[in-house]
């Protein structure tokens, strides 16, 4: 699934970013979990997309196909060019006999890592273990895609390093970026908007539950139909044919009838017609005529005649049309035109004229305009007409409303590194936010009230300076994960996640 509409998303740019933060930093081994269609595979190929160029990749998707030996072939014939080694050995092996002591930077990402040979996870931990021994041991990061029970039951069983094996969970689309998504995609497959009714739309997000590629699937299954149909019975052929031919019978029969009748009839005669024919016009019918005038006596002629004589009164017709034109001319003509009032122009511009754009309802819930909507038209009132008789009076003016300027954020002091270098390496903290201004740091801790409860740090990321606010001394990550849970939503929202001293203290030294 390649889906650019997703990154775009808070939820899953903020999920991107920590885990490049991770990589350049850290060096983890990483398991990236989720249920199926969470997108997984894309925030793999974002991630990809974005590492700087100092990083270099050796990445492998698995299949159920895949053997060990497979396996080991793809990864280390992208480590150098050329390679020698044997596809039996174990990674770590080959790896660094490969690289012949030569520090480098590498990033191994494993998508589908689930569906790869169990021997896989252990052969990598061991990597990353020998690597912890070297003089100059490499900057190598791991990244396993796959889903969220086997990512868990797989960090349970690695031991033996000082930083532990991570697992970030890549979590279903809150409401908001599920109806954001759902009509951005239905955009752009130019789905008409007839099809997506208000039902419809609950209904796809509550069958996804904010699973993406979920929502993308119901989508397609609306313009292809790939829904199964039930199976039409089959036509009865054989009596079909057999009310044909009964049909096909009768009319042969009806077609017999009338011969049978003129059989029954042979003997009888036709009788003669008694009407005989009008005797033909013998002269010219223009000269002929009958007199309209004349006496009823004269006009009475024999039923085989026929009137010799026009009309003495009759005009003759002309020999050439004349014709005679009339010009109707109207002086009290009036235009006319068509006003439209202004509220059915309001209601025209907020029609959506795409098909599949957001309608106004989820574009109003999505960034608060239905709380907010101010109107734009003053009605101003149309000041009386003054008597004549009294004097006129000059109102004062009024002075102008001054907006409330909101006051500055309280500065935040930065934490001592000597208070920080003291705490135990083995303990961990609670990552709130990262910056790269300090302004947004006093926004931050002033809106939460955070003041005097959090500490605040100076590091460098990707060369320019980075400001990152932590809360708290646990002794386990265990600890640092259930003090996250009872953090307030509005902290919650930023996904704060559990951070060792010992990481902190590494980035002081940036």
């Amino acid at each position: 699934m390649t889906n650019n509409k997703l990154l775009k998303l808070p939820s899953q740019r903020q999920l991107v970013d920590r885990l490049l933060h991770l990589i350049e930093f850290n060096h983890p081994f990483i398991f990236l979990s989720g249920k199926p269609g969470s997108g997984r595979g894309t925030l793999c190929e974002s991630l990809l997309g974005q590492l700087p160029d100092s990083v270099r990749v050796v990445s492998l998707i698995g299949s159920n196909a895949m053997k060990m030996a497979d396996v080991r072939q793809l990864l280390l014939q992208q480590v150098v060019a050329r390679p020698l080694f044997n596809a039996q050995d174990a990674l770590a092996d080959s790896f660094f006999r490969m690289l012949e002591g030569k520090s480098s930077t590498l990033l191994l990402a494993i998508e589908r890592a689930d569906e790869l040979p169990a021997d896989l996870v252990g052969e990598l931990w061991a990597l990353c273990r020998h690597n912890d021994t070297l003089n100059t041991p490499h900057k190598l990061a791991i990244l396993l895609s796959g889903n969220d029970v086997w990512c868990r039951n797989q960090k349970a069983t690695l031991k033996g390093r000082a930083m532990p094996a991570l697992e970030l969970e890549v979590a279903p689309l809150s409401a908001p970026e599920q109806r954001i998504f759902l009509y951005e995609k239905a955009k752009e497959l130019k789905i008409p908007t007839a099809l997506l009714p208000k039902p419809k739309v609950e209904e796809i997000l509550n069958a996804a539950s904010g699973h993406p590629s979920a929502i993308m699937q119901l989508l397609e299954d609306i313009m292809t139909d790939r829904r199964p149909k039930k199976r039409q019975a089959e036509l009865p052929v054989k009596k079909i044919a057999t009310v044909l031919a009964l049909a096909a019978a009768a009319l042969l029969a009806l077609s017999y009838l009338p011969l049978f009748d003129d059989e029954g009839k042979g003997g009888a005669e036709v009788p003669p017609q008694s009407t005989a024919l009008p005797s033909p016009i013998a002269a010219d019918p223009l000269s002929v005529g009958a007199a309209s005038g004349a006496q009823p006596s004269e006009s009475a002629t024999p039923a085989n005649q026929v009137a010799r004589d026009w009309q003495p009164d009759a005009k003759t017709l002309p020999k050439k049309v004349e014709s005679e034109t009339v010009t109707a001319e109207s002086t009290n003509y009036e235009g006319r035109r068509v006003v439209i009032s202004d509220e059915v122009v309001e209601k025209l511009m907020t029609q959506p004229n795409v098909s599949g754009a957001l309608p106004t309802e989820v574009v109003n819930e999505l960034t608060g305009a239905g709380s907010q909507a101010v109107s734009t038209q003053v009605m101003t009132p149309t000041a009386p007409k003054a008597s004549t008789s009294a004097p006129a009076v000059k109102a004062a003016p009024k002075p102008a409303a001054t907006e409330p300027v909101a006051a500055p954020s309280p500065k935040v002091a930065l934490t001592p590194v000597a208070t920080l270098n003291k705490k135990p390496r083995n303990h961990f903290s609670i990552q709130l936010m990262g910056a790269s201004n300090t302004q947004a740091v006093d926004n931050f801790v002033a809106e939460h009230g955070l003041a005097g409860k959090v500490w605040v740090y100076k590091t460098r990321f990707r060369g320019s300076p980075w400001y990152v606010v932590v809360q708290g001394d646990y002794a386990n990550s265990t600890q640092a994960k259930a003090a996250i849970r009872k953090l307030s939503p509005d902290l919650l929202k930023g996904q704060p996640w559990p951070k060792s001293f010992a990481q902190i203290q590494k980035e002081l030294k940036q």
